[in-house]
């Protein structure tokens, strides 16, 4: 049995008439002037790294413009990283540092020939304001850390814009930058999601009308082509939240499912899914196809390729997306859909690999379990005063097995570890791995017999299986130094050599 938790989803302030802000009645470029759906375009850090990959991006846009993209940007590079530092400099040492990011959009802008337009200046300076007011109090608050990071999405979605503007003929909408809060992105209230995969932070419903409501109107009139910030959110009160690392594909399929887009892509620097992680496996193949279901259980269980969180929305909305290579747009990616073809289904049994290392396993046992009531409650209460989400679970008569991944936050295990032996003998095994396959119900038995065939072969003990609570997967818990062997392996006898 598979037990885990669904991590929130994905802010709403009227429009501020900044100059870089798209005004209500902006001039209409359209040569007829019908209601049409949008593509949203998200682009990730490292495709917008520089001034040459903002141009390479500009201009996959550019061919977009029949379709009428809204564009979703991440920070620049490793502007998020940079922004972090710059704030542990402040609180440790007193010191304001912020060259890093200060050159990294200036070199772009020179890459473009243009000069730092005015708002970028201002943004820089306010940047520096902050971080000396944190210097001076020599501590910082997690919303304030919040808001520091937050000037990495709002930089790069002007210096996208400049990119875009700077090859635009007259006939072409220009391209304007817009902050999230600005077409209705609200969150509940909550922070120090900064640095963390996963935010405390919730989408609130009422986003998806807002951004309906500024957005939907491209549709019949697409007279700008919005640049968007990922990321980022505010709360009702206006305090500035964020989505968690990655958080900008979660931003693109909230506005995908608000304004029912064509697709939702996701552009990252890699072609698609891949059967396996390529880094660690070279015969890695590309998966051309995924259902919504398939590429949340993947992504849940180690794929870094899409957010887990974003997933969600599209699949709710039935908006299609996609996950393509901004180095070589060309390359069809990976589309994620509601249903696989029947030819789709017949041509695999396993779709893909994935794996996370580092798990902690906790093994509880206890005789109070047999024919009684309460006790798994009583266990869960012990996690939930913890905040430790639970992953993986299997139960028998008497024993309970649960996975952690310490890797999204830290866990005091020693804590509930003490709190759970009052009640019952509790081993904890640290450095253990979680191997996924993506295979559908109907493969199943003849996956885990083969599965089970290259762990005696290559002598590996399963700790635990999940199988039966998703319809697309099957996990194995096992010793985390057997990982690397295991994956190969089976990655061999599914997708060969």
């Amino acid at each position: 049995m598979l037990g885990r938790e669904h991590r929130p989803v994905a802010q709403t302030s009227p429009w501020l008439h900044t100059p870089d802000t798209p005004t209500d009645t902006p001039r209409n470029l359209n040569a007829e002037n019908k209601p049409h759906q949008l593509l949203v375009m998200k682009f990730g850090g490292t495709s917008v790294g520089g001034g040459e990959q903002l141009l390479r991006c500009a201009g996959i846009v550019r061919k977009a413009l029949p379709d009428r993209p809204i564009v979703v940007v991440s920070a620049m590079g490793k502007t998020t990283n940079a922004l972090l530092n710059a704030a542990k400099t402040a609180v440790e040492t007193g010191e304001v540092d912020i060259t890093a990011i200060r050159s990294t959009h200036e070199l772009a802008m020179k890459h473009l020939g243009i000069d730092m337009p005015p708002t970028m200046v201002e943004l820089l300076n306010e940047l520096e304001r902050l971080l000396n007011g944190v210097a001076l109090l020599k501590e910082i608050s997690t919303q304030t850390r919040d808001r520091i990071v937050s000037f990495g999405e709002r930089l790069s979605v002007r210096t996208f814009a400049a990119a875009f503007n700077v090859a635009k003929n007259k006939e072409e909408a220009e391209a304007q930058a817009v902050d999230a809060w600005q077409i209705g992105m609200r969150t509940t209230s909550g922070s120090g999601s900064a640095d963390s995969a996963f935010s405390s932070v919730e989408i609130l419903e009422e986003s998806f009308s807002a951004i309906m409501h500024h957005l939907g109107p491209l549709k019949q009139n697409y007279s700008y082509v919005p640049i968007v910030t990922g990321y980022i959110a505010k709360d009702s009160k206006g305090i500035i939240t964020t989505l968690g690392r990655d958080g900008s594909d979660l931003t693109a399929t909230v506005i995908g499912a608000a304004v029912k887009a064509s697709e939702v892509q996701i552009w990252k620097d890699v072609s698609g899914v891949q059967t396996t992680d390529p880094r660690v496996i070279s015969s890695a193949k590309p998966v051309r196809v995924l259902t919504f279901e398939e590429a949340a259980e993947l992504s849940t269980f180690g794929s870094k390729v899409v957010h887990p969180a974003a997933v969600l929305p599209a699949w709710q909305a039935g908006v299609p997306m996609s996950v393509r290579n901004s180095m070589a747009p060309e390359d069809p990616g990976t589309r994620i859909v509601p249903k696989l073809s029947s030819t789709e289904t017949k041509e695999r049994r396993v779709a893909a690999i994935s794996s996370k290392s580092n798990i902690t396993m906790i093994v509880i046992k206890s005789s109070r379990m047999l024919g009684q009531h309460g006790f798994l409650a009583h266990v869960f209460s012990v996690f939930n005063k913890y905040a430790a989400s639970v992953d993986v679970i299997a139960t028998s008569e008497v024993t309970v097995s649960l996975t952690l991944d310490e890797g999204y936050k830290h866990v005091d295990v020693p804590a509930i570890e003490r709190e759970l032996q009052e009640v019952a003998k509790v081993s904890v095994l640290h450095d253990v791995a979680m191997l996924t396959l993506i295979v559908p119900k109907s493969d199943s038995v003849s996956v885990l017999r083969e599965a089970f065939t290259v762990f005696e072969e290559l002598k590996i003990q399963v700790e635990m299986v999940s199988h039966g609570a998703s319809n697309v997967n099957v996990t194995f818990v096992l010793p985390g130094d057997q990982l690397l062997t295991a994956s190969k392996k089976l990655h061999d006898v599914f997708f060969g050599p």
